[in-house]
């Protein structure tokens, strides 16, 4: 009885693996084309979606032994190991216009260099006061950051 105790108390997970803190966050980047997020930090937690995309950007807000909890461009949560995530950065395009403008310099006057639609993922190259400058299949510009998902 007594070593079935100790079994539960050593291998039954707590709610208390989270250290919330809200100082603590940072983006990072999926690593894989596909990742499995989990409703707790750790395999014995049930999966609660998976992402289908590599070069997602997601907000990391805790950790756990080698675990990350992050939030996504929809305000989704969950655990994903540590292993999926790079700290390459890349931006999303999240906007409520038809497609957002990419110019040449950050300035909105500016030569439109091409447009992106919602969901195109791009390299983070540098963020300055209103703008971020991306890339996306070898072009370069600059995204009004009310476009972006991904930066701070």
């Amino acid at each position: 009885m007594i070593s079935a105790m100790i079994f539960t108390s050593f291998f039954t997970p707590s709610k208390s693996y989270s250290k919330k803190s809200n100082s603590f966050s940072y983006f990072a980047s999926l690593r894989a084309s596909e990742t499995n997020v989990r409703s707790g930090p750790g395999r014995i937690y049930p999966i609660k979606f998976t992402y289908k995309i590599k070069n997602i950007p997601v907000l990391v807000t805790d950790e756990y032994d080698n675990w990350n909890e992050i939030s996504d461009y929809e305000g989704q949560t969950g655990w994903i190991s540590k292993s999926l995530i790079t700290k390459k950065r890349h931006l999303m395009i999240r906007t409520s216009k038809a497609f957002a403008k990419i110019h040449k310099s950050p300035n909105s006057n500016s030569r439109i260099i091409f447009k992106l639609e919602n969901n195109v993922i791009g390299s983070y190259i540098k963020c300055l006061e209103d703008w971020c400058k991306m890339e996306v299949d070898g072009k370069k510009g600059w995204v009004q950051k009310n476009d972006l998902y991904g930066f701070r």
